[in-house]
């Protein structure tokens, strides 16, 4: 698969079949994250994987309790409030493998650098057939005092992208975009 084919046809995938990710294939997706741009060369980039199933379950059920106990903070949240209540919803879907990407700040440019990472992750997933999806309802739990002393995480890292790995359960068809906005100076 080129390139090209990796962009037009990537989507984010939220049914997974139920079949573990080799952990060498994770190795070479993480190396392969790590290439990269880098500001300054820095390589702020910190991961964590997890693939314990009952881990990544005990992780959901937090993170939905934490968005249903502040729903007034968040607006935006309110629109997920039904599926946050829902017991048989995993905010993982399912997935065999947490890759949990954190950025050193020391470094300026950690959050464009680990998003880079990111982006270089998912389309090398397409490569071995596996799907991918950025999990924002993870955000606060994954960037935790707690979870971040109980997997070693330096005070400096803050989370970038919680990013569940898998082979999907089907093929989807390429995502549908909307024309690119493209703004241009005035006279």
């Amino acid at each position: 698969m080129n390139v090209l084919e990796c962009i037009n046809g990537r989507r984010s995938v939220r049914k997974f079949a139920a079949k573990a990710v080799p952990p060498e294939v994770i190795d070479e997706l993480i190396s392969l994250g790590t290439k990269a741009a880098t500001g300054s060369g820095n390589q702020p980039w910190g991961f964590v994987v997890i693939t314990d199933l009952q881990e990544m379950k005990r992780i959901s059920d937090e993170a939905k309790s934490h968005w249903l106990a502040n729903m007034e903070k968040y607006p935006y949240m309110q629109q997920y409030k039904n599926w946050l209540k829902d017991d048989s919803f995993n905010i993982f879907y399912n997935a065999p493998c947490l890759l949990i990407i954190y950025g050193n700040t020391e470094s300026h440019w950690y959050v464009y650098d680990s998003t880079l990472a990111a982006g270089n992750i998912m389309l090398a997933s397409r490569e071995y057939g596996l799907g991918t999806c950025w999990v924002g309802f993870a955000e606060h739990i994954c960037d935790s005092d707690l979870f971040k002393s109980k997997y070693n995480i330096p005070a400096k890292y803050k989370l970038v992208c919680p990013l569940i790995i898998g082979y999907p359960e089907t093929e989807l068809p390429p995502p549908k975009r909307k024309p690119a906005l493209i703004f241009t100076a005035t006279s």
